[in-house]
């Protein structure tokens, strides 16, 4: 009812949500995820939440703390130092930490990148930040919220295959 409710409002108000696919090859521990806008591979069987008016998703496991976050934003003309200080004012009302400075990069796709962390009051960055952009088709943020220490290895694994797979839909 509620998902219907939203759909109705977005309807009236002339706003659209983009519908997200996905498939599983029967070898991988990921499937694809695929949107409007962007594919990127996630874990298999991890549940994925409808796409917000602003663009945003979370990618969670059935069970347990922890999340992959996605999110869209139209083409800009923005620095990465824009970019960087603008999602850091968001990220930051979420949760308070210490943001680290943001490194220049390439994915494997080839796609410019952005990367930083936000340090928790114990020293612990669990909280880490990809910006992918695309000079036509905008950008994509991808994130990951790690739970607890002791599970960063399997959390930073899904997160560097998040990074690694995502590409902009042609």
């Amino acid at each position: 009812m509620t998902r219907l409710l939203t759909v109705l409002i977005g309807a009236t108000l002339g706003i659209t949500v983009g519908i997200a696919q996905t498939s599983t090859k029967e070898d991988s521990d990921y499937q694809l995820l695929k949107t409007d806008s962007y594919s990127i591979e996630i874990p298999k069987g991890w549940k994925v939440s409808p796409e917000t008016f602003f663009g945003q998703r979370k990618v969670k496991p059935s069970s347990g703390k922890g999340e992959l976050g996605l999110m869209t934003a139209p083409p800009s003309r923005q620095s990465w130092e824009q970019l960087y200080r603008t999602s850091l004012f968001y990220i930051l009302r979420e949760e308070e930490g210490k943001a680290t400075p943001f490194k220049l990069t390439k994915t494997k796709r080839g796609y410019e990148a952005a990367t930083f962390d936000v340090v928790d009051r114990d020293g612990f960055n669990g909280r880490r930040y990809v910006l992918i952009k695309h000079a036509e088709k905008g950008l994509l943020a991808v994130s990951v919220a790690i739970p607890e220490k002791a599970t960063e290895k399997e959390w930073a694994k899904h997160f560097k295959r998040m990074v690694d797979t995502a590409t902009f839909v042609e």
